[in-house]
């Protein structure tokens, strides 16, 4: 007969916001400081074309992301890590767990680097810190990650970090009045 399986207790992951160190980052909490590389990030319109939202048309819109942010971790809705290089403590993206489920030992992770940053390995460097930190120090179990399927450099940093495609959800979602689909990847805690 099997283990029966608890929910997990991660109150103790909310009581102080988690920073995580890899070779070149340091995945910490965003504060005011970083206002200013948070717009360069979410006010860049070349991102918008996979995400969701709009790009930020003001630093105001930056500063008021902090405090949602800030509200979302002490609510326990979701950790959203600032991705900082340790040589200038410059902000370069954001990798967020969210849809955190206790009770089912999953959730689902999503990341986003300034686009002056990639191609430097910096967000598969921070992924795989926090698909390790979600396993080893919360409990999870299964890790989700979803991406616009002709977002192929996001599909990359999941398949990177030993996240493996299961299914492709055609035309699920609409994204600035088009319908989109979706890769989704998971990885499973060995």
């Amino acid at each position: 007969m099997a283990a029966e399986i608890i929910p997990l207790d991660l109150s103790r992951i909310f009581e102080h916001f988690p920073v995580l160190e890899t070779e070149r980052l340091v995945l910490r909490e965003l504060i005011g400081s970083d206002t200013e590389d948070l717009f360069a990030y979410y006010g860049d319109p070349s991102i918008k074309d996979y995400v969701s939202y709009s790009a930020f048309k003001s630093i105001d819109i930056a500063r008021d992301e902090i405090g949602r942010i800030a509200e979302g971790f002490k609510a326990h809705k979701f950790v959203e890590f600032g991705v900082a290089r340790k040589s200038d403590n410059r902000i370069v993206g954001v990798c967020t767990l969210h849809h955190i489920s206790p009770d089912h030992h999953r959730m689902e992770l999503g990341y986003g680097l300034a686009r002056a940053y990639w191609g430097f390995g910096y967000m598969t460097e921070a992924v795989r810190e926090v698909i390790r930190y979600a396993f080893e120090e919360m409990g999870i179990h299964r890790i989700e990650a979803e991406c616009e399927t002709g977002n192929i450099r996001s599909c990359r940093v999941a398949e990177r970090c030993g996240m493996t495609l299961e299914v492709t959800r055609q035309e699920n979602e609409i994204n600035k009045g088009r319908f989109v689909s979706n890769h989704v990847y998971a990885i499973i805690r060995k």
